[in-house]
């Protein structure tokens, strides 16, 4: 059990805390490369309320959402050049963050030379834009081998989920081993042949294989982002990947309630395979009450993730990076392990389809 101290530690993640603190050192996806415009859009990630645009350069900008003149919420405002003008009294913000003009303060004041607005650094890949919120220098993006698959179908699907995010990544049993990347899954069950693996990318995602959903056969390679919004909610990040002939990339996005999971009768929980780890993660509370939890030995996988959080924690405190962090260039290539015999076979009234997108889904009929 965790005591209630190190509960609200490891579930704490706004501006100030120490795992925000933590998780503002990795790149987070803050957004979806075809959605992002020249309309700026309101984000919220790890407590900080921010505005995600594309300026009329291409580049994306991530900036706070306030205004520094009245607070107004810039997503109101208007994108010129790569500025970002506020629609109250029309202070106008280069993509750095600069106050560049102040239509109401007399002309040659200097005063807008003195406010500068936070802008964090993005960059896009594999169709989404990837926000970095930490100290410089920023460490390199891990490029991980489901982002970088090209031949075939790609499924960018984000969809919010109503818990604490320390509810998702301690979604972890059986046998896990420690590994460059985070660590490995390993499903090990008496009696059964397979050796079922999926693995944790430290500290806030999941590598594993879907069941195919194509007539090719492939199995459907999968990631899940876990990106904290605040204490209470999460936004993930899905990105599926299955060879095939058609070479397409689908996005969309997907708001569920809490408590409302996809049926299914003849499931012994009674839900869609879809949604089965939604309701999970959802049911143990906003956040789960580990003072009172009893671990046995299956939960290996989550007593390792808890020590690496602390080892993390306590590097930082020394001055140095936490896990997982890579700046070689030779390292910033991941390929995970994927095997799965079990996942190759399907229920014929198991909707597997049903978390990809539409468009994804209808190119399937």
């Amino acid at each position: 059990m965790l005591s209630q101290e190190e509960n609200v530690l490891f579930t704490s993640i706004g501006p100030g805390t120490q795992m925000g603190n933590l998780l503002r050192r990795y790149w987070h996806p803050v957004g979806c490369s075809e959605l992002i415009t020249t309309k700026p859009q309101a984000v919220k990630v790890l407590g900080e309320e921010l505005v995600l645009y594309r300026g009329q350069s291409g580049k994306t900008v991530l900036m706070q959402r306030r205004c520094a003149h009245r607070s107004l919420a810039l997503d109101y405002g208007r994108v010129e050049g790569d500025a970002l003008r506020c629609p109250y009294h029309g202070w106008l913000y280069g993509a750095n963050g600069q106050c560049l003009a102040q239509p109401a303060e007399p002309e040659g004041s200097g005063f807008k030379d003195k406010v500068q607005m936070t802008v964090y650094p993005t960059q896009e890949y594999s169709g989404l834009v990837w926000g970095y919120m930490g100290p410089q220098p920023a460490p390199l993006l891990p490029l991980f081998d489901v982002l970088r698959m090209e031949e075939g179908v790609k499924d960018v699907t984000v969809q919010n989920v109503n818990a604490n995010w320390f509810n998702h990544v301690e979604k972890v049993t059986y046998h896990w081993e420690k590994k460059p990347y985070g660590c490995d899954n390993v499903m090990l069950i008496d009696g059964i042949a397979d050796t079922h693996i999926s693995c944790y990318g430290y500290p806030t995602a999941n590598r594993f294989a879907l069941p195919p959903v194509d007539k090719s056969g492939e199995l459907v390679r999968s990631m899940i982002f876990r990106v904290p919004v605040d204490n209470a909610s999460t936004l993930n990040y899905f990105v599926r990947f299955y060879p095939s002939e058609r070479k397409v990339m689908n996005t969309s996005k997907q708001f569920v309630e809490p408590g409302v999971y996809t049926p299914l009768e003849s499931d012994w929980w009674g839900i869609n395979v879809n949604d089965q780890d939604r309701m999970a993660v959802e049911q143990q509370g906003v956040i789960a009450d580990r003072p009172n939890e009893h671990l046995g030995v299956s939960d290996g996988g989550i007593i390792l993730m808890r020590q690496m959080m602390r080892e993390s924690l306590a590097a930082i405190a020394a001055g140095k990076d936490p896990h997982c962090i890579i700046r070689d260039p030779a390292k910033q290539k991941v390929d995970f392990p994927q095997k799965s015999t079990m996942m190759e076979k399907k229920q014929d009234d198991v909707g597997y389809a049903l978390g990809l997108s539409k468009q994804t889904q209808d190119s399937l009929v």
